[in-house]
């Protein structure tokens, strides 16, 4: 009869709602719901008319004893027909119904647990935000389905709930909208927010070996005051025609014309920033603060008579991070995150009201935590590779309304988060990916020693408008470490970075570790690569002398650099922008000569602390 006479919908609706008031015929209401749900939705004509059913709709989703399965399914049809038929002269009329229907999505949320909606709700409204034609209703149904994803249960249904509590507002039982509540009120009392960096915490997953506390400083030496001291050298592609006249002519032997290949090829890969999106650094970070002190200050009013476990926990949502620096490390990307909960009181959350929570319990503490912390990632891209500090500022909603915002403790960047391996040409077969690292390091090795060599010449960047020159220096260092602890400091720390492990002892030790794969191995007794790496002296230069103060006690003096040698690593490390890192470790049983070299002088004032810090790790 409902279904042929749509005027009785209001009837209906009013006789169900006298049941369902009353306690002793309340029963019969639910039996009747019951009844639309097995008898009426299975029938009805999916049209504009459906529309006149609303009413009953919005009395089957109030009801948790009415499954939510079968109005979900008749709403996706309505929909996908509202969809179909939009056209010209429908907008108005669709903006209307797909309102209508994301209000009794948002009253069955209040109303039923969200694991037995999840999976036709998110249906539901995953369709809704991708291809219904009304802009503002797609954007509804996308923060239903975000509020879906992320929040839990209990919490959901108090957000959803707020517009009848805040003072001065109505209650609305049958809302068709979501945005039916008063707009959060801003918060900018500066004693709350001025230390809100002692309870929200962002800190790094992977902390730094060394926390850098200075970075060196160079005038700008010519150059515009707007860009960094030591800037990238980065010439135009066209060289001034005079100049050309009075380059005088060059004979090169076969091994240098065969370094320079290798060079240009290398550098061929590697972007101009000046004219494209230059390579990118990321810093894994985790958001997180502690509910006791961020309730003390926000006030959250949430009811906590019939809440426990997670229901309990402070929250905050729509939360923006915004970073900025003094280094040079372009413009960094804000990072946002829709909801975290705050975390649990160490000493108030027993393992009884763990067992209240709404999420699924997990066997490991630490994956426990991890639900209370929200992964933050932190982009540079770095102009210049030296450590310094990322300033955070945060902007987030409290449950109340009160919109929280305030500066948290900087971010550390360290000289170790400028590692990256070197960029790999895309005509290099996998299985060629350690030879062409071989050979980049031997160039690489060459060119920052003999300058007068290479000094010349210049290689053209990816995009064909820029071209460097390589600058080179060098450094040593001694670490007297034994040969173990060097080898597992390597493998935890610069395995990415390892190009080639020669002497036959030491690639026995390191094979059997495994951590080290996929590069070039060289256990011959007396591999002549080595010429090219260990010699100690380089065109008639005179052998490297350790000097050491009389009067120190001989036995801690006299450090024994003759013990017997094991092998040597050869490492290859990239440091945006375009710099590289090169470092030839000569392991011995007792101690380790560290010989470094580099085409960016100013990164060796950070790598005598790093290397310190890297095997005393």
């Amino acid at each position: 009869m409902t279904l042929e006479f749509q005027r009785l919908v209001p009837v209906i609706v009013a006789f169900v709602d006298r049941l369902l008031l009353c306690h002793k015929h309340r029963w019969l209401g639910e039996r009747l719901l019951q009844t639309f749900d097995q008898h009426l939705l299975p029938k009805a004509t999916i049209d504009y008319r459906l529309a006149s059913y609303f009413p009953i709709f919005d009395r089957i989703a109030e009801n948790d004893t009415v499954p939510a399965c079968g109005l979900l399914e008749l709403l996706t049809k309505f929909i996908v027909s509202l969809v179909e038929k939009h056209g010209p002269d429908t907008g108005l009329k669709s903006w209307s119904l797909g309102s209508k229907v994301l209000g009794i999505c948002r009253t069955l949320m209040i109303h039923h647990h969200s694991s037995r909606l999840f999976l036709g709700l998110s249906r539901l409204l995953a369709f809704t935000c991708l291809y219904f034609p009304d802009l503002e209703v797609r954007d509804n149904a996308r923060i239903y389905l975000r509020m879906l994803i992320c929040i839990p249960g209990k919490k959901l249904r108090h957000i959803l709930n707020l517009g009848a509590q805040l003072p001065g507002i109505a209650p609305s039982p049958h809302t068709s909208s979501f945005f039916n509540v008063q707009s959060p009120r801003p918060s900018r009392d500066l004693k709350k927010s001025r230390n809100i960096s002692s309870y929200i915490h962002l800190e790094r997953v992977i902390p730094l070996l060394v926390k850098q506390s200075w970075s060196l400083s160079l005038p700008t030496l010519g150059i515009g005051g707007d860009k960094p001291g030591y800037l990238e050298n980065i010439m135009d592609s066209e060289p001034p025609v005079d100049m050309e006249r009075e380059e005088p002519l060059r004979v090169m032997d076969s091994k240098i014309s065969e370094i320079l290949g290798i060079l240009r090829r290398h550098f061929s890969c590697i972007p101009d920033f000046r004219h494209m999106p230059g390579l990118k650094i990321r810093i894994s970070c985790s958001l997180r603060f502690k509910s006791e002190p961020f309730n003390r200050v926000w006030g959250a009013d949430v009811p906590a008579a019939d809440l426990d476990g997670v229901d309990a926990l402070p929250a905050i949502y729509a939360t923006v991070l915004t970073f900025s620096s003094s280094a040079p490390y372009g413009s960094i990307p804000s990072f946002h995150i829709p909801f975290l909960l705050g975390e649990p009181p160490t000493n108030g959350y027993s393992s009884g009201q763990k067992g209240s929570l709404d999420i699924v319990p997990v066997e490991n503490g630490s994956e426990e935590e991890e639900s209370f912390r929200a992964p933050v990632m932190i982009e540079l891209e770095p102009r210049e590779p030296m450590p310094g500090l990322v300033d955070v500022s945060i902007e987030t909603n409290a449950e109340n309304g009160q919109i929280i915002s305030g500066q948290l403790q900087s971010i550390t960047v360290g000289i170790e988060d400028m590692f990256l391996k070197a960029i790999i040409p895309a005509d290099i077969a996998e299985d060629g990916v350690p030879g062409y690292y071989s050979e980049v390091f031997h160039a690489l090795w060459e060119a920052c020693c003999t300058s007068s060599n290479t000094g010349r010449e210049t290689f053209p960047l990816k995009g064909g408008k820029g071209v460097t020159a390589i600058n080179g220096t060098r450094s040593v260092k001694l670490l007297e470490v034994p040969a173990m602890s060097l080898i597992r400091a390597v493998e935890r720390h610069l395995a990415p970075f390892v190009v080639s492990v020669m002497g036959e002892p030491l690639v026995n030790v390191v094979k059997d570790g495994g951590a080290i794969r996929d590069i070039i191995w060289k256990d011959g007794a007396s591999d002549s690569a080595l010429d090219v790496t260990t010699s100690v002296t380089d065109h008639g230069e005179e052998p490297l002398q350790l000097k050491y103060i009389d009067e120190e006690d001989d036995r801690e003096s006299n450090v024994n650099i003759s013990n017997r040698n094991i092998g040597c690593f050869l490492v290859l490390i990239f440091l945006p922008p375009r710099f590289h890192l090169l470092f030839q470790m000569e392991v011995c049983e007792l101690s380790t000569l560290v010989r470094i070299r580099t085409d960016h002088w100013p990164c060796l004032a950070y790598i005598d602390d790093y290397l310190e810090a890297l095997f005393l790790s």
